[in-house]
């Protein structure tokens, strides 16, 4: 295989141009031979934008004739896993942008027929390819860390789009299923699934909106607690996004997970520190951690490749996308 040939299905997610922008950037790896949009304001709106530049708008019938290797799923929220079961059910790879829809049984049977079908199937959750989260998760496995107590997860926002905030009303959970999932995904992949969950979302009822736009969540363990927290109102709150790994050998943190840099939108920096051993009191004895900055979706595209290119096998199996996205869902409460 040379080039793998993608399809992008919708236009509407938040991750919708960078995919198709990242895709195109990747040009030795990747071809775009077409985006499906089915709405017709949507589409015209997404022809206006530069990153849809030099990509055809296409139909449903045009993309299966053309055979592409992948589709690339980036439609709304509650069509993500319908669109994503509409191509596996045919025996194509898949990208499905996070967290897929809201349906869990739906989402288990996208998971399934993936694996029956043995095609690729990759969720959108780019903090799985952060370098300080890759650094992160060798240390905890190489034990340097000790025995994980907690693991702390924020992303929070600053919005001052009121529509944006009233629109979190449509989804189960609000905050928690637009934001939250990746900070779960973060808990589960480092401590394991839970053996309880709490769900404390609420609302902050700011400017009168009364959706859901503070997402709180605890995760007990056997040897501690572990928290999800997602902001829609916070001030500072993108700068402040982070994640914190306490160990009994030591601890990790990262802040901001990430932060733009560079005159693009993709390009991102990290930043972390890391203390071991039992420190002295109040003496700063943590060590910083440089990581160099990396455009955000890069290395979750590439790996893609890799995986319908049997050149790696992927760490997130079906079992573990479907499990996550049952806690996920219940996370919101449901």
């Amino acid at each position: 295989m040379e080039k793998i040939r993608v399809v992008q299905v919708g236009t509407k997610h938040d991750h919708a141009a960078d995919a198709v922008l990242t895709l195109k950037n990747l040009g030795e790896t990747f071809t775009v031979l077409g985006v499906i949009e089915e709405d017709v304001c949507e589409q015209q709106k997404a022809s206006e934008n530069p990153d849809y530049s030099d990509v055809p708008f296409i139909s449903w019938d045009e993309a299966f004739s053309l055979k592409p290797d992948a589709f690339i799923i980036e439609s709304d929220e509650k069509t993500l896993t319908e669109n994503a079961l509409r191509v596996v059910e045919k025996g194509y790879h898949v990208y499905v942008d996070k967290p897929g829809s809201e349906d869990t049984k739906e989402f288990e049977r996208l998971c399934m027929t993936a694996k029956e079908k043995g095609v690729v199937l990759t969720m959108g959750y780019m903090y799985r390819y952060n370098p300080a989260v890759i650094y992160a998760k060798e240390l905890v496995k190489s034990g340097k860390l000790g025995d994980i107590i907690s693991v702390e997860a924020q992303m929070n926002c600053s919005y001052n789009d009121k529509n944006k905030r009233k629109w979190l009303g449509n989804l189960t959970g609000g905050m928690m299923y637009f934001l939250g999932c990746h900070l779960i995904d973060l808990v589960v992949s480092i401590q394991g699934f839970p053996k309880e969950i709490i769900p404390l979302n609420t609302r902050t009822n700011v400017d009168g909106i009364d959706s859901v736009d503070f997402g709180f969540c605890v995760y007990k363990y056997d040897n501690g607690l572990s928290f999800v927290k997602t902001n829609a109102t916070e001030c500072n709150g993108f700068d402040r996004r982070q994640l914190v790994i306490t160990g009994s050998k030591g601890t990790l943190e990262i802040k901001p997970l990430e932060i733009t840099v560079g005159k693009g939108r993709l390009k991102k920096l990290t930043k972390a520190r890391v203390t071991f051993g039992i420190d002295e009191k109040w003496v700063d004895n943590s060590q910083p951690v440089e990581f160099a900055p990396v455009n955000r979706y890069d290395a979750m595209f590439n790996e893609f490749a890799k995986y319908i290119k049997n050149e790696k096998e992927n760490p997130f199996d079906y079992e573990y996308e479907a499990k996550l996205h049952s806690i996920v869902m219940r996370s919101c409460g449901e």
